[in-house]
């Protein structure tokens, strides 16, 4: 059961059921991963985010230049620099071709492990103090809450990993096209949830050819200090340019545009940014699966650091480099006070990653 912390941001709004729900979930979550991995000569992979492109060396440094009013947190001291480690992948269940057989491709993942940050944080990082950014392709999450997480998770386990079941009432929705009034809450998120799969689904855009070259995004909202919230985005800032897109590409064809590029000269280089909102709820803390639109001026994100991935770093695919990379834990709970995550879908994260961690190295020392 995840810890009752008490919230900084007055528009969480925790439902009685919650607790109850992320047990199932977490339960559910160990019950995946052993049906997913029934080969016991290979090891458990992650609940999510388990096909690693590779881990690669960065320094994440606040910009000289940063506003006075978001000197927050881990950026409180204009120029500070910090070592980090970032591992891009896939957000598919399965650690499976980067693109099907029907050329439709999943979500694509960047997680940054800011090192030795200090300060008082949620949850330490194997004696640590690490700052997670864990982010994806797209502004928001394919799922609102535990609450459609849950019923999302009793198909996949029950479907061998089938999600079409969870959007079964989809027909009967688009038979109400244009009257949206008739929809109840439920079948509006489930419409919503519908849209962003399909979304994720598309061709590829020819920036999708490199994990190098992809903006990603936080989705879910996080604390910014006393009473504010933002969502964070790393942008890449200069074109790699590695590869085209090949016209029958590999099943590891991301991983490797990765390696490719990483041989190069030329340091890759991603603008942090974030966008900080006073918190209400208009910012629909609980709704993992809303936007904070940036072409509405005021929801702009602002750059506050920059993650340089220094060039030629060779040797990624290593064995070695190969299981550090996989022994590494993401969460969004390893983080300072002032940049505790927000909302369900967060909330709920906390105990999944960790029941996901902790089963890993269980089966990886047997």
């Amino acid at each position: 059961m995840s810890e009752n912390i008490t919230p900084k941001c007055p528009f969480e709004h925790i439902t009685e059921q919650e607790n109850e729900q992320i047990d199932e979930i977490t339960d559910l979550t160990v019950k995946l991963l052993d049906k997913r991995y029934t080969d016991k000569g290979k090891p458990i992979l992650r609940g999510v985010h388990p096909k690693s492109h590779g881990c690669v060396k960065a320094t994440f440094k606040i910009n000289e230049d940063i506003d006075k009013d978001l000197r927050i947190g881990l950026f409180t001291h204009p120029g500070k620099e910090f070592q980090a480690i970032v591992r891009f992948s896939n957000a598919a269940a399965l650690d499976g071709p980067d693109i099907d057989k029907d050329g439709k491709h999943g979500s694509r993942g960047m997680a940054v492990k800011v090192l030795d940050v200090g300060g008082k944080v949620l949850l330490d990082d194997h004696g640590g103090h690490s700052q997670d950014f864990l982010m994806i392709n797209q502004p928001m999450f394919a799922f609102a809450n535990t609450e459609d997480y849950l019923k999302l998770n009793r198909v996949l386990l029950q479907d061998d990993d089938v999600a079409a079941r969870f959007f079964a009432s989809i027909p009967a929705i688009l038979a109400k096209k244009g009257k949206q009034q008739d929809l109840t809450e439920t079948e509006k998120r489930i419409f919503k949830s519908f849209k962003i799969v399909q979304g994720i689904q598309k061709t590829p855009e020819p920036e999708d050819t490199n994990p190098l070259e992809i903006r990603y995004f936080s989705a879910a909202p996080f604390l910014f200090g006393e009473n504010r919230a933002m969502k964070f985005s790393a942008k890449p800032v200069n074109e790699v340019k590695a590869t085209e897109f090949p016209e029958q590409p590999g099943e590891n064809y991301l991983r490797e545009a990765l390696a490719t590029t990483m041989k190069k000269e030329q340091d890759i280089v991603f603008s942090f940014k974030v966008q900080v909102r006073q918190c209400s709820d208009e910012l629909e803390i609980e709704n993992a699966s809303s936007e904070w639109k940036e072409s509405e001026s005021d929801f702009e994100f602002k750059p506050v650091a920059k993650i340089t991935i220094p060039a030629q770093q060779n040797n990624l695919f290593t064995p070695e480099q190969l299981d550090n990379c996989e022994k590494l834990e993401y969460t969004p709970w390893h983080s300072l006070v002032e940049h505790q995550p927000l909302g369900s879908i967060n909330r709920l994260r906390k105990d999944v990653y960790a029941a996901s961690a902790k089963h890993r190295e269980t089966t990886h020392q047997k």
